[in-house]
């Protein structure tokens, strides 16, 4: 096989590239390596004619000159136009001896190697003195700028949004913190819970709630803090009220029994369809009659559906949720709408609420939310970025009786996340804007972060035993120089990949524990990406971002060709991946097998189009 030098420069250039043309780039390389030489060009009037271009599309080529010895060297990657003035200066100095020796095919396509220590960030001053702590300090650790947040004293309801590493969690907890504080000032004796501090799912409560214990020491403030899941307080209301715990179907097992039903009755509608119109429209709006559903605008359902086709799909939905009573299954919609319905009866039980991770949530959840606090100063105080929303859910708050006009902030500087990480993370999104949380545009501009560090590293794989070799190296490379392995997470899109990436941590010696393991567990994170929503660590790796692992393909067939279904599909696995990206405080490593995601940045470029190998090392 063919041997190929590099110049010593070669891969630190080589890293600031485009992912595109780096993809492109190995891609010619490894066919010129094999023996492929059609893409070879020569240079006129070179004082070496055996410095060569290399093609690699209309844009760019590479700069190939020989080697003391034999063999050749890839010098540089540079667009079209420059590049022959490059050949000649090499042709015009025998650089032999600058040139390293030449590498296989099999060693110069090992991809990026793992830093030589621990990936090391920088901030600005009033940062420096906080990123020397552990990083379990780190992860309650407020922006001295947003105190001003956490203390204010606001008419109503107030609304945070920012982007990733902006803070908005660890200005839920402090502002949690501060309200139990206030109110054990305010009422001595009074100690039952006073304020909610809610969120989308199980780990997140648990991970506020032990970062509420380290930060509120004293009893008597800490237990008027309740840190429950939105789905658990729902569940807790029903079964106050009725004595019926309820037994709640996910969206997924819901579609696949309502579309046997819709195919035995012969209805051209989908099961994804079916569930989407309820929870998206009928329980989202609180229809109680067709009526009311025949008239509506459907707002935020892209596929038309005409009002003499709406009674035929309300009657298929009476008829199935008649069924699911008589089972006693219910969806997590519908048991916060029961909840909100006790709740309006009975009284509201809470003097504050904090809702982190509020884009996620449904309507019907926050009308239990509206109905859970008396409507006043301080009501609700509502954390969440739209462009980390992973579920279906549209929301307009003031359309629910929450007023948050005057009192909304938008946190613009990231001091959780570098800026290489974002820079390499933000295109995932393709430019989307996303809806807010009262139907207006939510855009990044003018996002940024104060923190920096090593570029991310995009790594693709031969196959399934390399990947995760190479996952091993890297984690093991991070662990020796000294991040704490729960400092450190692993994550893949399916379980599959999980179990497997598991065993190859393992079967090193490094210790592991599920992304959901208490705080207090030793080991490496590993878990599926939606499982890292909401957490924070300083080193990630993602693994098996492939297609088609992601999106799923069973994600996909699950949209039976639906579009609107279809366009949700897409832009749930954009969302996860962006969030699974910026999860990263100090290093991002991603790696695929085959053809990466369509949904990774460089798949947006052309140029990449069957690339198999694309590969960056990270700045030192």
């Amino acid at each position: 096989m063919p041997k190929l030098a590099i110049s010593p420069t070669f891969l630190s250039d080589f890293s600031r590239l485009d992912p595109g043309v780096r993809g492109a780039a190995l891609t010619v390389v490894q066919a010129f390596m094999d023996g492929d030489e059609t893409r070879l060009e020569t240079v006129p009037d070179l004082a070496d004619s055996r410095v060569r271009l290399l093609r690699i599309g209309p844009e760019w080529a590479g700069v190939v000159a020989p080697v003391p010895g034999g063999g050749r060297c890839l010098v540089a990657i540079r667009r079209s136009d420059d590049a022959p003035a490059l050949a000649r200066e090499v042709s015009a100095e025998p650089g032999g001896s600058a040139f390293v020796p030449p590498q296989s095919s099999a060693e110069l396509f090992a991809g990026a190697a793992p830093p030589a220590g621990a990936p090391r960030i920088t901030g600005p001053d009033e940062l420096s003195a906080h990123l020397d702590k552990s990083f379990d300090e780190w992860q309650i650790t407020l922006h001295p700028n947003q105190h001003r947040i956490v203390d204010a004293r606001f008419a109503g309801s107030a609304q945070i949004t920012g982007g990733p590493g902006t803070g908005k969690t660890v200005l839920a907890l402090h502002r949690a913190a501060h309200l139990a504080a206030r109110d054990a000032a305010e009422h001595p004796g009074d100690t039952r819970p006073s304020v909610l501090l809610t969120t989308y799912n199980r780990l997140l409560a648990q991970t506020l709630s032990g970062h509420l214990d380290r930060l509120v020491p004293e009893p008597d403030v800490r237990s008027r803090v309740q840190v429950i899941t939105i789905d658990s307080l729902a569940r807790s209301v029903v079964y106050e009220h009725t004595g019926l715990i309820p037994d709640a179907l996910g969206k997924e097992a819901l579609s696949e029994r309502w579309r046997e039903a819709a195919s035995a009755e012969g209805l051209p509608y989908s099961g994804r369809f079916l569930v989407d119109e309820w929870e998206q429209v009928i329980l989202a709006h609180d229809f109680t009659g067709a009526a009311d559903y025949i008239r509506c605008e459907r707002s935020g359902r892209l596929l038309h559906l005409a009002p003499e086709h709406r009674p035929q799909v309300w009657d298929a939905i009476q008829r199935y949720t008649a069924a699911m009573r008589v089972s006693g299954e219910w969806s997590y919609p519908q048991i916060a709408a029961h909840a909100a319905e006790h709740l309006r009866r009975t009284g509201a039980r809470y003097r504050h609420v904090v809702v982190d991770e509020a884009q996620d949530l449904h309507p019907a959840q926050w009308r239990m939310l509206r109905a859970a606090v008396p409507a006043g100063p301080d009501d609700l105080f509502i954390v969440g970025d739209p462009h980390q929303r992973i579920s279906d859910n549209r929301v307009s708050l003031a359309s629910l009786g929450i007023n948050v006009r005057g009192r909304g902030h938008r946190l613009r500087i990231s001091y959780r996340v570098t800026q290489e990480i974002l820079n390499w993370a933000m295109p995932i999104l393709a430019r989307h804007s996303a809806v807010g949380l009262d139907d207006d545009a939510d855009t990044l501009a003018g996002y940024r972060s104060l923190l920096h560090g090593p570029e991310p590293v995009l790594r693709g794989c031969r196959d399934r035993n390399e990947e995760r070799s190479a996952l091993g190296e890297w984690v093991r490379v991070w662990l020796e120089a000294g991040v704490a392995p729960s400092s450190v997470a692993v994550a893949a899109r399916n379980q599959w990949v999980v179990r497997h990436v598991t065993k190859e941590l393992q079967a090193r010696g490094i210790p592991t524990a599920p992304l959901d393991a208490p705080g207090d567990r030793s080991g490496v994170r590993v878990g599926t990406m939606h499982k890292l929503k909401g957490q924070e660590f300083r080193c990630v790796a993602l693994v098996g971002i492939s297609d088609p692992l992601l999106p799923p393909k069973a994600a996909i067939d699950s949209a039976e060709g639906d579009p609107v279904a279809l366009e949700q599909v897409h832009q749930h696995e954009r969302n996860l991946l962006f969030v699974a990206c910026t999860r990263a405080r100090d290093a991002l490593y991603v790696s695929y097998v085959g053809a990466p995601s369509r949904l990774l940045p460089q798949a947006e470029h052309p140029a990449e189009e069957g690339a198999a190998e694309p590969a960056g090392s990270p700045a030192r």
